[in-house]
């Protein structure tokens, strides 16, 4: 397993695999690169690359008072000049989406696309805010229970359970708690229509609390696909994992047509 040390001194222990364009997948709290298993398998297409933030899985421990969204977005560019890469797809799970779409925001010249699964600009809806406190409070009182939950809901695989459960065991009850706080209390709302890349953002049918902010990006960005998968819920990576992938696919294929359009018109000019 790869990893880069920051100038931190902080290491990053990521998967890098496939070749073509770069995608990064951003994780939410706690539960760390293999909530992306089946992403894994795009990588017949093309470059496929995991981390575990810091403080989460196979990663250094840190300080969970330096853990912000802005503190992530910049270990991960770190990551993608460590890596020698340019420009690369985002692609944020939950509150993984937060960080990606900061990125989106901040480094316009490093991401050409941003894919969001269940994303959202804000913790506006009470009960939204509910859940993420829920989470926190789990975390602080039974981290190996919050672990088993999230890993039942995201798979029947009693294999994969396993491996998602023993690798947020890893995680850092701290920053974890920290990752839930700082997500809910964000707000970029007014800065969505800074995102000047191609958007395409998929949940399930049944994932209310994070589908009632479709509405903002539908006036705030102008290169949108939204994908609703029916009889789903929001853990689309793992259990709509093939229609997921399509769409993704289907996604930086349309990217690369573009930029290979545009370098032939330069070309021509």
């Amino acid at each position: 397993m790869p990893s880069i040390e920051l100038e931190n001194k902080k290491t990053i222990l990521y998967d890098d695999i496939g070749k073509g364009i770069p995608v990064l997948f951003i994780h939410p709290p706690g539960m760390g690169r293999h909530v992306f298993h089946y992403q894994r398998r795009l990588s017949q297409h093309m470059r496929v690359i995991l981390p575990d933030l810091t403080g989460h899985g196979d990663s250094s421990r840190v300080d969970m008072n330096i853990v912000t969204v802005k503190y992530y977005c910049e270990e991960l560019i770190s990551l993608l000049d460590k890596l020698h890469i340019q420009t690369a797809i985002i692609c944020g799970y939950s509150a993984g989406g937060m960080i990606a779409q900061y990125m989106s925001i901040h480094y316009k010249d490093r991401i050409k696309g941003l894919i969001l699964f269940g994303g959202y600009p804000a913790v506006l809806n009470p009960i939204f805010q509910l859940e993420h406190k829920a989470g926190m409070y789990l975390v602080k009182q039974n981290s190996r229970l919050l672990a088993k939950i999230l890993a039942v809901s995201h798979t029947r695989d009693s294999k994969l359970r396993k491996v998602l459960f023993d690798h947020m065991n890893k995680a850092q009850v701290e920053v974890w708690f920290k990752y839930y706080n700082e997500v809910m209390n964000s707000n970029i709302i007014k800065d969505l229509k800074e995102i000047s890349v191609p958007i395409l953002l998929i949940d399930g049918s049944k994932s209310d609390l994070t589908n009632q902010y479709h509405s903002y990006y539908k006036r705030r960005t102008k290169q949108l696909r939204i994908v609703i998968i029916k009889r789903t819920n929001h853990q689309v990576p793992t259990k709509r994992w093939k229609i997921a992938n399509k769409e993704i696919e289907m996604f930086i294929n349309k990217i690369s047509k573009r930029n290979a359009a545009s370098k032939q018109e330069n070309y021509d000019k």
